[in-house]
């Protein structure tokens, strides 16, 4: 016997959005503040429940502190919840932030591609 969780069709998988987002600030900001702030915002607005139903995740490793621009993936039904809840997020500490969406994608490539900047070296 294959002891191996199946796993679900695409079909029935949950469909996900990626926010790319900027943050305006004085200063440099470390990846653990901007998620805890990130966080703290969406469980402020949406609440526990809320929260868990629209599957927040913070890309980790994608985040850059010297341009202040990351990923953000969530459910497609909570799209604009998360979007407001980033409109809330005012500080990091002490230190006054704001919160730019840069824009929505489906998917990491693509949403890396048009709102991060990078490049495909396979397209040159």
């Amino acid at each position: 016997m294959d002891s191996r969780p199946q796993h679900l069709s695409p079909s029935l998988r949950e469909k996900r959005r990626y926010i790319a987002f900027k943050i305006h600030c004085a200063k440099t900001l470390q990846e653990l503040e901007v998620n805890g702030a990130i966080y703290q915002s969406v469980l402020n607005l949406l609440g526990e429940l809320g929260m868990a139903e629209s599957s927040v995740f913070i890309l980790r490793g994608i985040y850059t502190p010297d341009k202040k621009i990351g990923l953000i993936r969530c459910s497609h039904t909570a799209v604009e919840h998360v979007r407001a809840a980033l409109a809330l997020a005012s500080r990091v500490g002490e230190e006054p932030i704001m919160i730019e969406v840069l824009g929505i994608s489906g998917t990491i490539k693509a949403a890396r591609r048009k709102y991060l900047g990078e490049r495909i070296l396979t397209s040159f």
